[in-house]
């Protein structure tokens, strides 16, 4: 999805310069292309989140899966704008099925920024607990990159009942992360957004939560 908001609709353009606001929050790729009205931008990117993992199969001791690493920030100001920037949005990972891990995301691109996608939560093991996906981390030159969010662990077995439940998704800059299934019901995480991680699946056989697509946003100005 493409929104753009315009001078007067949720901003004070005069006092600041601000032309426009060009939001891209669905993966994919295109191409902006600078109005003429424009000379600078300030570019901020979400790479996508990484999938939470599936709970284990039935046995001793089961445990959820990892929840899924966030996808990396990125900002940087552009006093120059050039006439056209090709642009990837990053996909979120797949969330685990049952005893698998979750999948990474993808990176977003745009202007020489390369965010980095978070990892892919670990899928629920017999008797060993299962660890989040690692945050994403973005390469800039001049701006500000900010890693992702860890996604959690699976939480402790349940006293006498010997399950766990899934770990929660990994924050990115936006919010947004999934939750980890509740334990010993086999349900599935909560998905994340604007590269949030998805949440593990709880044990036993939950599945694990997609997570979130990535983001870009380009303010103009004159």
């Amino acid at each position: 999805m493409t929104t753009t908001l315009r001078g007067g609709d949720n901003f004070d353009s005069a006092a600041v310069g601000l032309l426009r606001i060009t939001r891209y929050t669905t993966a994919g790729s295109g191409t902006w292309n600078r109005p003429s009205d424009t000379v600078s931008v300030l570019i901020k990117t979400v790479a996508g989140g990484g999938g939470g993992g599936g709970g284990s199969d039935a046995g001793e001791i089961n445990f959820g899966g990892g929840g899924g690493g966030a996808g990396g920030y990125s900002e940087t100001f552009i006093a120059n704008a050039a006439s056209s920037y090709a642009y990837v949005v990053g996909a979120g990972g797949g969330g685990g099925p049952p005893a698998n891990a979750g999948a990474a995301g993808t990176a977003t691109t745009i202007a020489g920024i390369s965010g980095g996608a978070g990892a892919g939560g670990q899928r629920g093991d017999l008797n060993v607990p299962s660890g989040g996906g690692a945050g994403g981390t973005s390469t800039i030159s001049g701006g500000l990159a900010v890693r992702g969010g860890n996604g959690s662990g699976a939480g402790s077995a349940d006293s006498g009942v010997s399950y766990s439940q899934g770990g929660d998704g990994g924050s990115s800059a936006y919010g947004g992360n999934g939750s980890g299934a509740l334990a010993q019901n086999g349900s599935a995480g909560t998905a994340g957004v604007f590269g949030a991680g998805g949440g593990g699946g709880g044990a036993a056989l939950g599945s694990g939560a997609a997570g979130g697509e990535g983001y870009i946003e380009i303010m103009e100005y004159s």
